[in-house]
């Protein structure tokens, strides 16, 4: 269900998919948060399509996005996720004290536990936010 792309381009190519330049030149609505995992080149943004392709075989019916436009469609399934709020600006520096604030809260945890050092961000930014 999350549309993933990488590059300092990625909210606009995220945006330009979702207000209509795909293959179908269908326009969706914007959801939020939007997710960012990863560093570098290795950088991943996505978001998670309206509900009307929640279905098993909703990635199928979702518009097929323009070709070279660095997106590309992926369904994750469910799971467990441990989260921490925050609000402000996410700086690369605010997310690194987070996610090392999170994994410490999860290693004194004796019901859950961390799998992997992997953190994703989701970010929503109210549509008055100044950019």
């Amino acid at each position: 269900r999350n549309v993933i792309f990488i590059a300092a381009s990625s909210f606009g190519a995220l945006a330009g998919y979702l207000f209509g330049k795909n293959k179908e030149e269908t326009a969706m609505k914007m959801t939020t948060p939007v997710f960012t995992q990863g560093d570098g080149e290795e950088k991943e943004m996505s978001f998670v399509l309206p509900s009307n392709y929640w279905t098993a075989d909703g990635i199928n019916q979702a518009p097929t996005p323009l070709d070279n436009s660095l997106v590309t469609l992926k369904r994750e399934d469910g799971g467990f996720r441990a989260a921490i709020m925050f609000g402000g600006f996410a700086s690369p520096r605010d997310v690194k004290a987070k996610k090392e604030e999170l994994l410490s809260g999860l290693s004194s945890d004796k019901q859950w536990e961390a799998v992997g050092n992997d953190v994703t961000t989701g970010i929503y930014n109210d549509p008055f936010t100044p950019p």
